[in-house]
Parts: C-alpha cells; structure tokens; sequence
C-alpha cells in the first residue's frame, strides 16, 4: 500500500529548514562582502586596460622604427672595418700636415728667390733686338 505523507512532519520539518537557511545567511553575507571587496578593483582594471588600444598602435610605430634602426645599424657595422682603417691613417694626419706645411714653406722660399732671379732676366729679354716684332706678331694671331 502507498504511504500518505504526513502532514505534520512537513510542518516540524519547515522550523528545521529555515534553521538552516539561517545558518547560511551569515556566511552568504561574508562571501557577499568579500566578492564586493574583490570586484571594487574591476574599475581601476577597466580604466587601465582603456589604453591597450593606444598602447598597440605605439607599440607598432616603435617596432617600425626598430626596423629602420637595424637596417641604419647594419648599414654602419659593414662600414666599420673601412672606418677603422680609416682611424689607423687619420692618426698620422697631424704628422703629415706639419711635414706639408714645411714643405710649402721651403717651396714658397724657393718661389720667391727664383722670382728675384727670373725677374731681371726678363727685363733683359724685353730689350732684345726683335722682341716688339714678335710681340706684335702674336697680338696679331691672337
């Protein structure tokens, strides 16, 4: 035979449930409290990641100039054994421009006594027998 419910032990049983219920309230609240404490910081997280976007476009012109820089840099590291030959004869470069300097100094010396020395020559080449027809006859072809 089926068993009928009953009635009285639904209603014993309803004190003992709302107990329970009462029980859990308490520590329902607490973790109510603690998830109101952990979301607080969702704001300050949106608020930060509003500048990915920005932050990847950036991201993507330094990445390109990075890309110019290693080529700029590649371009100047193949140069660099021709640039440190480069030093090795810069370093006589003093040596040499005073050895020059000299030099010009002895050829201007050497310029000017043969100018001295040319100088009365040509007056006495310019009283020459003939010298006004040759100078007429070049002015003339001219």
């Amino acid at each position: 035979m089926p068993r009928i419910p009953n009635p009285f032990d639904r209603v014993l049983g309803v004190p003992g449930d709302v107990v329970g219920a009462l029980r859990l309230v308490s520590s329902i609240a607490r973790d109510t409290h603690r998830m109101a404490e952990h979301t607080e910081v969702l704001d300050r997280v949106a608020a930060a990641t509003d500048a990915l976007p920005q932050l990847r476009e950036e991201m993507a012109r330094v990445a390109e100039a990075v890309d110019r820089m290693d080529g700029r840099m590649a371009s100047i590291e193949s140069a660099m054994p021709v640039l440190v030959d480069v030093q090795k004869h810069l370093t006589t470069l003093p040596e040499t421009m005073e050895q020059l300097d000299k030099r010009l100094a002895e050829l201007h010396g050497s310029m000017v006594s043969l100018l001295g020395a040319v100088t009365p020559l040509g007056r006495v080449a310019s009283r020459l027998p003939g010298r006004r027809r040759r100078e007429s006859q070049e002015t003339l072809s001219d």
